[in-house]
Parts: C-alpha cells; sequence; structure tokens
C-alpha cells in the first residue's frame, strides 16, 4: 500500500488556514466544513483518486449502518493480520499503526439496538461509542491514519480505517520487528513505579526506542497496548492524574502496574525474555 504521494497532496489540502468556511451549503447539509480544493492540477486529482482518497468524501451513516457494516469487515479481519499490521508499525510503516486498536473494537462487536449512553451530556451517542447518526469526511479520517497517528475515541472512524486496511496484502514481520515491541515493553515494565503515561511517551522518545514518532504518535502506540490489555490499568483516576491529550485506558496506566506479558504473548505470538 503506497500512497505517499496521494498524502503528501492531502497535507496541503488538510491544513486549517485552506479549510473552506464561505462554503456555507456543504456546512448546512453535513455539519463540516470543507477543505479548498482549486489549487489541485488534473493529475494531483488522478494520483488521490488512484488511491481512494479524494478530499472532502464526506459521508453520513446512522447507527446501525455502522454496526452492520463493521459485523461484515468482522468476518474478514483476523487477529494474526491486525498484530503484524502493529509490529510493522512499530518499525515505521506509519499507516499499520492504527489496525489492531480498531479491530479490537469489532471483535467484541455484535449487533444491537441503539442504546443511548447516560454519561454523555446527550443522547446522541450510544454506550457502544457508536453515534445514532454521524456525518465524516472519510479522506480526512484515513489521512491522519497515513500519518501515523492511532485514536480510541471515535470508534466510527474504524469504519473507515478497516475498509481501506483489507485491501492491504499480508505483511512479512521480521525478527527486527519483533525485536522493536521486546524492548519497548522491557522499557515499560522497567519504568519508575511511579511513571505517567506522558512521562513514559516522553521517556520513550529521548531512548529513541521508536522511529518516526512525535508525542502524539507515541501515545496512540501506547494506546494500542493499553486497549489490549497489555499496559494494564486503573480504571478510576484521581482528578489529579486526569490529561485531556491522554484518554482512558492509556491515563490509567502508571509505572507500577507494569505490562501483561501473558497479553502480549498471546496477541503477538513472541517469546519474550524470561526475565520479566
Amino acid at each position: 500500500m503506497n500512497k505517499d504521494k496521494a498524502t503528501k497532496l492531502l497535507k496541503k489540502v488538510y491544513h486549517y488556514s485552506n479549510s473552506d468556511h464561505d462554503n456555507h451549503e456543504v456546512f448546512k447539509t453535513f455539519g463540516i466544513v470543507p477543505y479548498k480544493t482549486g489549487f489541485l492540477s488534473d493529475q494531483d486529482y488522478q494520483t488521490l483518486k488512484n488511491a481512494d482518497l479524494l478530499p472532502n468524501d464526506i459521508q453520513h451513516y446512522t447507527h446501525d449502518q455502522i454496526v452492520d457494516r463493521l459485523l461484515e469487515i468482522k468476518q474478514k479481519i483476523t487477529l494474526e493480520f491486525a498484530a503484524s499490521l502493529f509490529l510493522k508499525g512499530l518499525s515505521g510503516e506509519l499507516r499499520f499503526r492504527q489496525t489492531l486498536m480498531s479491530y479490537w473494537f469489532v471483535k467484541n462487536l455484535v449487533k444491537h439496538e441503539f442504546n443511548p449512553a447516560s454519561n454523555f451530556e446527550n443522547e446522541n451517542f450510544c454506550t457502544c461509542g457508536l453515534p445514532k447518526s454521524k456525518s465524516v469526511d472519510r479522506t480526512h479520517t484515513l489521512f491522519t491514519y497515513h500519518l501515523g497517528h492511532s485514536w480510541n475515541e471515535s470508534p466510527i472512524s474504524f469504519l473507515f480505517e478497516l475498509e481501506e486496511i483489507l485491501t492491504c496484502h499480508p505483511v512479512q514481520v521480521t525478527q527486527e520487528d519483533s525485536d522493536l515491541l521486546i524492548n519497548l515493553l522491557a522499557a515499560i515494565n522497567n519504568a519508575p513505579k511511579d511513571e505517567t503515561p506522558s512521562q513514559l511517551a516522553n521517556r520513550i522518545g529521548k531512548e529513541k526506542l521508536l522511529p518516526k514518532t512525535d508525542k502524539y504518535k507515541r501515545y496512540g502506540i501506547l494506546q494500542t497496548l493499553a486497549v489490549t490489555g497489555i499496559l494494564p490499568n486503573k480504571n478510576k483516576l484521581d482528578n489529579q492524574h486526569v490529561r485531556s491529550d491522554i484518554v482512558m485506558p492509556l491515563a490509567g496506566w502508571n509505572g507500577e502496574l507494569g505490562v501483561d506479558y501473558k497479553k502480549a504473548e498471546e496477541i503477538f505470538k513472541i517469546t519474550f525474555p524470561s526475565n520479566h
């Protein structure tokens, strides 16, 4: 999956100062501010079309439509495939970092009716985390994944991510890829007992354990490890530990909790050093 040229073009499109606030019709219809594309050449458009990443691809779905499509995907994707992509993502294959987190949501998904979540300020979200209905710019969502980010806050995005990733061929995991995870988990397991997720992300950066990452991309990688249970968490947070840029379950981890190596071995089929 080589979409580097398309990603470079999308960096020019999806820039905050390029948003088309004067396009009131799109905003009125979808509630989304589109982005200007008039500067793109015919060749640029063809590059984006070939990559299936045309900008301002605004799509609208209801909760039930999202669930049905995700359940179709559930029959096609495996843990082995998602885990192998995550390992390649650690070594610098930016697009592959999100899939394991998306898979983890889908693997637990079952057919259900919309049930408003009581912990939201309104009734527009289901207890499963999916919206009652929502318009989304599919390409903008995929663009963030091609940059190497991974998120767990918006499960509707998992639909676009998984549909695209299923067009990718299986990858070959090398020992070098596995070693990155082995070294990363060793560093996490040796954390000071009071180390916070943000301190951990900073330390990983200083020790250069993960290539092609900034602070927020490291948050995404660590969030995936937390979502899968490899990084255990406290279910309840003290107010002093709440950060706006780190959400649960990663926010509930600290150095004292270390690493759940049993889950890591189950997911990645890697034999970790026996001295952990």
